[in-house]
């Protein structure tokens, strides 16, 4: 899944990172900062860790691209 560009600045780059605590991710604009939700990554059961790390970024990512998409100028 590709991330939306950034609904702040319009940018394209977007990383996931660990959030408050290592069980959780979010994505973050690598130009002016904005981050969307939390997610929370599994961290024990069933499945191997590289498996609930892949689930979770691509959650996070399904959660950043439901923001509002940027405003041109002079819409707000």
């Amino acid at each position: 899944m590709t991330p939306e560009p950034c609904p702040f600045c319009g940018h394209v780059g977007v990383t996931v990172r660990e959030g408050s605590t290592f069980r959780w991710r979010h994505a973050q604009c690598n130009v002016c900062g904005a981050q969307g939700p939390e997610i929370r990554a599994q961290t024990t059961g069933y499945g191997k860790p590289a498996e609930w790390e892949r689930d979770a970024i691509e959650e996070t990512i399904a959660e950043w691209n439901k923001r509002a998409p940027p405003t041109a100028p002079g819409e707000r």
